[in-house]
């Protein structure tokens, strides 16, 4: 064999190598997306849900429109029995989402997204005078006194302790 013949048997080996380490990497890296979009597709409940309806009112109460405050109207509509009638009410107000921010991550129009800790923030507290937080109804105004309010995406951040802030 000639030197000409081992270096082109050597240069075509590299070739080969290289383009299965491409083909391999194109396939994982393939298989690692549709594993992350079949993940979140399988979230409950989904982003899009929260974003449009989900946070402005409690699983099963309806939102019959904004206050002259820009919060969120709801009301039981279904006359779900509450606990603590004192503090919760057939009709509550929640703020809502601030202006040029997004509840969840990915937002095409260019919002600004919630963080885990601005979430966190978010669902404990409330500037609505005369009202009571997120995590609050979700605690004091369930059916019952055994039965907590159900608030689907919201009750997962109320019942975990707040995220850590430092990096």
């Amino acid at each position: 064999m000639s030197a000409i013949t081992i270096i082109v048997n050597i240069l075509a080996a590299i070739g080969l190598i290289a383009l299965l380490s491409y083909i391999v990497y194109y396939v994982y890296k393939n298989m690692k997306e549709r594993q992350t979009k079949y993940t979140i597709s399988q979230l409950n409940p989904p982003g899009e849900y929260m974003q449009n309806t989900g946070i402005q009112c409690p699983d099963y109460w309806v939102n019959t429109g904004i206050d002259q405050n820009g919060n969120y109207i709801c009301k039981n509509s279904f006359n779900i029995p509450i606990n603590n009638l004192e503090l919760c009410s057939s009709t509550m107000n929640f703020t809502p989402v601030a202006s040029g921010t997004t509840w969840e991550y990915g937002n095409p129009n260019g919002l600004t997204s919630l963080n885990n800790s601005d979430k966190y923030n978010f669902v404990t507290t409330s500037i609505v005078p005369g009202s009571i937080s997120r995590c609050n109804w979700i605690n004091s105004c369930g059916p019952n006194s055994s039965t907590q309010g159900i608030w689907s995406g919201v009750s997962d951040i109320c019942n975990n302790p707040a995220p850590s802030t430092s990096t």
